[in-house]
Order: structure tokens, then C-alpha cells, then sequence
């Protein structure tokens, strides 16, 4: 039978095609992991990450010759470092797959940590010395608190975004200086190199796109020439702050708040005074910074950053009185409810804490950020569960096109014992990672309904999706494996379990402890995505 030309042409299109994404993604990196004396070492945790946005991460371990191999991968960049209890983490280490040879290599060696030595350490940034007292005992309440530890840190890093968002942190927005301008304004300043204002704009137009490295010495040179100047002396202290300078900002604010009393602009110098406090670690002085900030302008801002600062410092009481203050001022203030309801789960008045997070999701049902509060809470809603059930109902009624209502909506049904419908809660779930891909914990749930039914085929590419977009997922390693049993794939069960395992080891010794910094506000500010769309093309870099 003779084919129609068409026909060959779209057959030799769809090969071209299939090749084509084959080729794209059949990257494949290998290594060994050696110890000092050279030696193989097994059951290393492998994890690469792509350099690509939004990027793509990868776990494996390496077996008893000390190899690893993951296949799969697409061409790019990737960074890998290498993990085992009482070794000192290896990496990171680049490695790039190219589409010519779709193999790269990256070979790690680890140090055991009894061999480990102070010689020739590299330098790094002093760390922080944080208040860490407060937040310490918020996450390990040692019994005495209604929320667990997972359930307080959850709590304290969602209400650190709320307060990262409310307001933009930078001086500027980025729409406000369009990256069209930045050739001009280095015209500019190369014909008069000395001129304050051109030394300024440029540094206001760097400040706007993050790149405060660049902004830090064209506001310099201002203040240099002129001390008084408010702008340079707010852009120069944002600028500081979004690259970590915390120290700095503080120095250039203090004298500054001291020495203009009764301006309207001392609230904006007290609160950003506030943010270089905490960002330092100091919670208590923030929070009387922010209390100075109230008196002279009240503000929502404010009135936030007294009671946030209040919860870091260990100081519930104060902030709980802090919050309720707030919300007699502003009572139809989602933030300052949100944070009201938090501090009174972490005082342990979960039912109070419900209520509140209920009245901050009327104030405006589309609004996204009390959902996630409500949702970590609605375990304590006894005899209020068609209350939190209609809110999420209703939220996904005015959002249809949020990933977070459906996946929300189907987190409330799903643990409705009395009227589970696993076929809704499905189809809601594959709404969401319809809607966003990237939504981690709808895929976890999503593989978690399909296990239940036994449907475990369909559950393993959804938690292994899970694990790509969250590294922080660990317990979906346990579940992976055993769906990797009941599939027949004994291997890859192993491999799994043993990184559930690893992940539940306690660190070597130095390293224990809670990462404070996650929930300091003025630290990573923005999202890294936002972050790359703000930057302009370099002209000049």
C-alpha cells in the first residue's frame, strides 16, 4: 500500500519530534565517592539540582563500589553535592550534560568529620548571633505548647512571608524604572561623573532591579557629598539589608533616627531601623523600634512588626496583647489577624487561633494567604468542621483558577471521615497540578489517595514529583519506597528507604540546632524567580 505524501511527512515530522525531546532528556550524570584515603564509600545521599528556573532536583545514593548514576536528565547545568552521617558534606561541584555526549561526570570526595581540620577553610561570613532563645523554645516546646514542633516552625515561617509581603521591601518598584533607562542614566553620569543626582538615579535604578552590589557605591558617593540626603540615605540602608549588610544599615540609620525627631519621615527610618535590627537578630530593640514607628505614623506595618518581633523573641504574652491591639485598630486587617491567630496557637489556644484565622478568610474570601493558616489548624476544629469546610469551598467558588483552593479543598474533604469521596478529591487534585505544576504538596497528596486505593503505578511518577519539587519532603521517600515495593521494583525501594533514613539522622556534631534565619522577614525577601524577573539585560555588566 502506497503511503500518502502528507502522511510520510507528518510520520518523519513526529519521529523528528520524539527524537528530539528524547534527546533533550536522556542526560545521564555518574561519579564515585571517596574518602580521604581514597576509598569507595556506599550509601552516600547524592542530590543535583539544576541551574535552570524554575530548577529540578534529583536523589540518589551510591552503591556498594561507591558509584552513583542518575539518568533522565535534560541538557544544562547542575550542582552536586554528596552527604553521609559523619563525614563532612562534599560540594557543590558543576557539572554539565551536553547534548553532544549526554554525560557528564562528577566525582566528590568526603572528609570524616574526627579529620576534619581548621587549616585551610576557606572564609566565610560570621554568622549571625541570633536572639535564639525565643524562637528555640516556640519550636521545641518540650510538651507545654498545643502545636507541635513542626506545626509552631510552619506557623512562624508562614507569618515571616506574610510580613515579607505586605509591603515591598525595596524603595522602589522595578516598573518604576524601566530597564530601557539604565543606558541613559550611564550616559549621564560618564559626562559628569561628580553629579549627585546622576550618582543617585543610577543607584535608585540598581536598588529597583536587585542589584544592590551595584547600587551600594553610586549612593555612597551621594552621601559623600551630601550626608543629609534622605533618599540616597534610605536607598544606601535598603541597598545593605538586601544584600546582608545588616551591621552597616543599622550604623547609617541610628544617628539618623536620633537626630530628626518630629518629621514625617521618621516612621519609614524607625521601621526600616526595625528590619536591620532583625535581621541582626536583635527582636527586642526591633520591636521597640517599630513601637516608635507606630507613635509617630500608625500603620499596619507597624503595629505587625511590634508583635512579630515580640513572637521571635520568645515573648508570647507581649505579642499576643501586641496582635490584639492591632486588630481593635485595624479589624479588617487580614496580616494583623493572621497574626493574631498565630501567636494564639503557639500559646496553645488552638480554638481561638481558629477562630481568628475563620474571620481573617470573611474579610476577603479570595484573598489566598489565610487558607494555608486555616489549613495547618483545622485539626483542632472539633465541632467547627463545616465551618472550615465551607470556607475552603467557598474559596475554591472564587478562585477556580488557584492550584492552592482546589488543593486546599481537597486536603479539608480528605480528612472528612464521614463523607470521603476519593473520586472529588482526585479529580480536585489533578486540578491543581494542572493549574500548577510546581505545587509540590498537591502531587504528595494526589500519590497518597492513589496508594490508598492501591492504584500504585500511578502513585510513584506523583511522588517522585513531590521529592523533585521539595526537598523537604522526607517522609514522601518512605512512602515512594513502598510504592516502589508493591510495583516489583526492589532496587529502587532499597535506595528510597535509605535516603528516609539518612535524612532522619542526627547532624554531626557542630551543626545541630534550627536554621534561625528562615524565620527572620528581612532575609531572601523575594522569591529567586521574582528576583531574576526585576534584572535587567546587562548592558554595562
Amino acid at each position: 500500500m502506497k503511503i500518502p505524501r502528507d502522511l510520510t511527512w507528518l510520520m518523519s515530522a513526529l519521529f523528528f519530534i520524539v527524537s528530539h525531546c528524547f534527546a533533550m532528556s536522556s542526560g545521564v550524570v555518574t561519579g564515585t565517592v571517596r574518602d580521604g584515603d581514597g576509598k569507595l564509600l556506599s550509601g552516600v545521599l547524592i542530590t543535583l539540582t539544576s541551574r535552570q528556573v524554575p530548577p529540578s532536583t534529583y536523589k540518589t545514593t551510591t552503591g556498594p563500589t561507591g558509584e552513583y548514576r542518575v539518568t533522565g536528565l535534560s541538557v544544562g547545568e547542575y550542582v552536586v553535592s554528596a552527604a553521609l552521617f559523619d563525614y563532612v558534606a562534599a560540594g557543590p561541584i558543576i557539572v554539565q550534560v551536553n547534548a553532544d555526549t549526554a554525560t557528564a561526570t562528577g566525582d566528590l570526595n568526603l572528609t570524616p568529620v574526627a579529620q576534619r581540620s581548621t587549616q585551610n577553610v576557606p572564609p566565610s561570613h560570621p554568622k549571625l548571633e541570633f536572639e535564639s532563645s525565643g524562637i528555640r523554645g516556640l519550636i521545641d516546646p518540650g510538651g507545654y505548647s498545643a502545636s507541635s514542633a513542626g506545626a509552631a516552625s510552619g506557623l512562624l515561617r508562614g507569618i515571616a512571608d506574610v510580613k515579607r509581603t505586605d509591603k515591598n521591601f525595596g524603595e522602589t518598584a522595578a516598573n518604576a524604572w524601566p530597564c530601557s533607562l539604565e543606558p541613559e542614566l550611564l550616559q549621564a553620569l560618564k559626562k559628569n561623573p561628580d553629579s549627585v543626582d546622576a550618582n543617585r538615579r543610577l543607584g535608585q535604578f540598581y536598588a529597583a532591579h536587585d542589584e544592590p552590589s551595584r547600587a551600594v557605591p553610586y549612593l555612597k558617593r551621594v552621601l559623600a557629598a551630601d550626608p543629609h540626603d534622605g533618599v540616597a540615605s534610605r536607598g544606601l540602608a535598603i541597598a545593605w539589608m538586601e544584600g546582608g549588610d545588616f551591621e552597616s544599615a543599622r550604623e547609617l540609620l541610628t544617628p539618623i533616627a536620633a537626630t530628626a525627631p518630629g518629621q514625617k519621615a521618621d516612621s519609614e527610618i524607625h521601621q526600616l531601623l526595625a528590619r536591620a535590627d532583625e535581621g541582626l537578630g536583635q527582636f527586642q530593640p526591633a520591636a521597640q523600634q517599630y513601637r516608635i514607628a507606630a507613635s509617630e505614623e500608625l500603620s499596619e506595618e507597624s503595629l505587625f512588626g511590634i508583635g512579630y518581633e515580640l513572637i521571635l523573641a520568645g515573648q508570647l504574652p507581649q505579642g499576643l496583647d501586641a496582635f490584639e491591639a492591632g486588630v481593635r485598630q485595624y479589624p479588617r486587617s487580614v496580616p494583623l489577624r493572621i497574626g493574631l491567630g498565630a501567636v494564639q496557637f503557639l500559646e496553645g489556644k488552638a480554638n481561638e487561633a481558629l477562630q481568628s484565622f475563620l474571620r481573617a478568610t470573611d474579610i476577603d474570601p479570595a484573598e489566598p494567604r489565610p487558607y494555608s493558616f486555616l489549613a495547618s489548624t483545622m485539626g483542632s476544629a472539633k465541632g467547627e468542621e463545616d465551618q472550615v469546610r465551607s470556607r475552603f469551598e467557598r474559596f475554591l467558588d472564587r478562585r477556580p483558577d488557584s492550584a492552592s483552593a482546589h488543593y486546599f479543598y481537597a486536603l479539608v474533604l480528605s480528612q472528612d471521615g464521614s463523607n470521603h469521596d476519593d473520586v472529588r478529591i482526585e479529580n480536585l487534585l489533578k486540578q491543581a497540578v494542572h493549574l500548577d505544576p510546581t505545587l509540590a504538596k498537591a502531587h504528595l497528596l494526589l500519590a497518597d489517595t492513589m496508594s490508598e486505593r492501591m492504584d500504585y503505578e500511578s502513585a510513584v511518577p506523583e511522588y517522585e514529583t513531590a521529592i523533585r519539587l521539595d526537598q523537604e519532603l522526607r517522609d514522601a521517600h518512605y512512602r515512594l519506597a513502598l510504592a516502589y515495593k508493591h510495583i516489583g521494583k526492589a532496587d529502587l525501594s532499597v535506595r528510597e528507604m535509605q535516603i528516609f533514613r539518612l535524612s532522619k539522622q542526627p547532624k554531626p556534631m557542630g551543626e545541630e540546632g534550627i536554621d534561625i534565619s528562615q524565620f527572620i522577614s528581612v532575609m531572601d525577601a523575594r522569591d529567586q524567580h521574582s528576583r531574576q524577573e526585576v534584572r535587567c539585560p546587562a548592558v554595562s555588566h
